[in-house]
């Protein structure tokens, strides 16, 4: 599984409602912090695991949702506990049938959304508040969508529903693209959801607001709480905002060929007309509008995008032949040199990686923009996979995959002023996560399942300490894991001697 925070890492679960029933009770010790693995919660008496099934749970806020059951089974039991510890409870809400998307932190606690039998959307507990409530619908929300809602940072859950499927083409206005009706709703169970629009084409979030881009080429900025709208420009083609929310690049609707290209500063002003220097200088144009954002598949789905920095200092455009064919600074627009190269790969920090014209080879390269430093930082086999993962000053660390099983690697550092090479860990998963300035941790298969016609992995969680170079295995053949950086990891173990919701310190030897 990915190594993503909760909310984009679980899947929801189908869950159902039952009566209570006893469940072995832990000596519970504090998890918070850990000083050692300790058990949060065992399977009923009599639990007996499936062998062709694996046990997911998620988390929601600081609670964390799991089951030793599966939906099909008679009178499942889903239940609550704290990642912190404590007794767990037997979650007695859920019907039948009924989705449980995800949780909303607000100031007023943790909300639990979910999608009922009947496909309306529900408040359906405040998780801080003893006992569970009855659920309540949300006014003015149509039929969801899978996953049925996502929650965002500043405290508000957004909805959408596509009204128009994406089909090739995506994320521009006027051009028959994929379109949904989206909504927010702020976490009062009182309140109706706000309607964003019936034709949404793009969002960004900017601060605790939204721009929302729809169809007709309107693109508005809304104020999820409020519910306040400001016009931000009409005639938008596409928009792309920089890292920072200080600044966007848009392009205008023209004929669909050749269309301009305007840079805008957000924070000088909102309102004040093209042609005025300061608020929207033009800085090119694109004259192969008809090839873009995947109207022409083989072309790729980057064409005609914007790439920023992740400084937001500097941004690209994205070529029909999938490469760089324009760059501007974004504090003055003034035009970019783009190296020769015969590819790009986006962005990692403040440069952009290019792959360059070697036909013979993979060779990659680093171009910082605003002062126009390359350094070529691997050169091999055409055929490899090979991701850049992190820039430390004069060093870049990359993933390469294994030719074998993609899901596994090697992580290795060059560093760009000399190209010395060292391999920092031997054994990687493709997805993992720095500790420290020495400490990996990473997730690899351990072994396959197969529930039914599919083929789920089991997990082995490791740490490794690339200064001692020793291997530190945290759990084996686990079912399903969470880290929560504040606590280490969370781990559901069917298979082992001592079955159970876990929790464990990241630690290594």
């Amino acid at each position: 599984m990915s190594l993503r925070p909760a909310h984009l890492a679980a899947l929801p679960l189908l869950l159902a409602a039952c009566g209570d029933e006893p469940v072995v009770q832990e000596p519970f010790a504090a998890a918070c912090p850990l000083q050692a693995p300790v058990r949060l919660a065992a399977p009923p008496d009599g639990w007996q695991p499936g062998r062709t099934r694996v046990y997911p749970f998620r988390a929601l806020g600081d609670r964390i949702l799991y089951s030793f059951d599966g939906p099909a089974d008679v009178d499942p039991g889903y239940w609550l506990v704290h990642r912190c510890g404590g007794a767990p409870r037997r979650f007695t809400t859920f019907t039948p049938g009924t989705v449980l998307p995800f949780a909303l932190e607000t100031d007023h606690g943790t909300l639990a959304y979910a999608v009922d039998p009947d496909g309306r959307h529900v408040l359906l507990d405040r998780l801080d508040v003893a006992g569970f409530d009855v659920p309540r619908p949300i006014a003015d929300l149509p039929d969801y969508d899978v996953p049925g809602g996502v929650a965002d940072e500043a405290g508000y859950a957004l909805f959408a529903r596509v009204n128009r499927p994406t089909g090739s083409a995506l994320h521009a206005a006027g051009i028959t693209a994929g379109a949904a009706v989206v909504h927010t709703h702020d976490g009062d169970p009182d309140a109706p959801a706000l309607h964003l629009g019936d034709d949404v084409v793009s969002l960004a979030h900017r601060g605790g607001n939204l721009l929302v881009l729809t169809d007709d080429g309107v693109l508005r900025e809304v104020d999820p709480f409020t519910r306040e709208v400001e016009p931000v420009l009409e005639g938008v083609r596409y928009f792309s905002l920089a890292d920072d929310a200080r600044r966007m690049i848009w392009q205008a609707i023209g004929d669909d060929d050749v269309e301009p290209v305007y840079l805008r500063d957000l924070e000088a002003s909102t309102r004040v007309a093209v042609a005025e220097y300061g608020v929207d200088r033009e800085i090119g144009v694109n004259d192969f509008a008809a090839r873009s954002w995947n109207r022409m598949p083989e072309q790729g789905l980057e064409v005609g995008r914007w790439v920023w920095t992740g400084d937001s200092a500097a941004a690209a455009l994205v070529g029909p032949d999938g490469t760089f064919v324009a760059a501007v600074r974004s504090d003055t627009g003034e035009p970019l040199q783009v190296p020769e190269h015969r590819q790009q790969r986006g962005a990692l920090g403040r440069d952009l990686v290019l792959v360059m014209p070697d036909t013979d080879n993979l060779v990659l390269a680093t171009w910082r923009p605003t002062d126009g430093d390359l350094h070529v930082w691997y050169r091999g086999p055409v055929d490899a996979t090979v991701e850049p993962r992190r820039r430390d000053g004069d060093a870049l660390e990359y993933f390469l995959a294994d030719p074998t099983d993609g899901d596994i690697g090697s992580l290795l550092r060059v560093d760009l002023g000399t190209g010395e090479l060292t391999e920092r860990v031997p054994r990687i998963g493709r997805e993992y996560q720095q500790l420290d300035a020495r400490r990996y941790f990473t997730a690899v298969h351990a072994e396959p399942v197969q529930a039914g016609a599919e083929v789920k992995w089991t997990w082995d969680l490791l740490v490794f300490d690339a200064e001692s170079r020793v291997y530190t295995t945290i759990a084996e053949r686990v079912d399903h894991f969470l880290r929560f950086p504040d606590q280490g990891v969370l781990y559901l173990d069917s298979r082992g001697p001592e079955p159970g919701l876990w929790a464990a310190p990241l630690v290594s030897r």
